[in-house]
């Protein structure tokens, strides 16, 4: 795809893509809504968390105020947290490591409700430096799956033939 790698629209609406260039700091603020535990992960990545804190509303008015806590400059890096209901936790990672990795949550249910983003992390790189083994180019092939271009196997961004998003 060339330059247009560093495009997120490259890749279609189906994959959430986010594209991060090599080294870019990323910043997520996680926030859950919900009365259940989130236990989120990130692929390819150690992140830290900075901080957590309320968010949004509880359902019990009375229960004692959930008080904002941040970190030291050097916070332990994890690939896992877990947001508690009504909270946000921050998380920090470096892009470090071309590739595509993914973000979800890990309940199942939640994941496959579309709880996830796909970060393309220096395409720019990764289209340089790695070579697909003919082997797996071949299985691709073999099930019509194209190898080559944007998502839907066009030129440019003409994004004709990708599957519908879901509902």
């Amino acid at each position: 795809m060339g330059d247009l790698a560093l495009n997120s629209s490259i890749y279609g609406p189906q994959t959430r893509a986010h594209v991060l260039r090599l080294g870019e700091v990323t910043e997520l603020v996680v926030h859950n809504p919900s009365t259940l535990d989130h236990a989120m992960h990130l692929h390819g990545h150690a992140f830290q968390v900075t901080e957590y804190g309320p968010s949004g509303v509880p359902p019990d008015p009375n229960a004692p105020p959930i008080p904002v806590r941040t970190f030291s400059d050097w916070p332990m890096r994890r690939d896992t947290f877990v947001v508690p209901p009504f909270q946000y936790v921050k998380v920090r990672f470096s892009a470090d490591n071309p590739g595509v990795w993914m973000f979800h949550c890990h309940m199942d249910v939640h994941f496959a409700m579309g709880m996830a983003v796909t970060f393309v992390e220096a395409p720019d790189v990764l289209q340089r430096q790695q070579t697909i083994p003919q082997a797996l180019l071949d299985m691709c092939h073999r099930q019509g799956i194209v190898t080559s271009e944007n998502g839907a196997g066009n030129s440019g961004f003409n994004l004709t033939g990708l599957p519908p998003i879901p509902n």
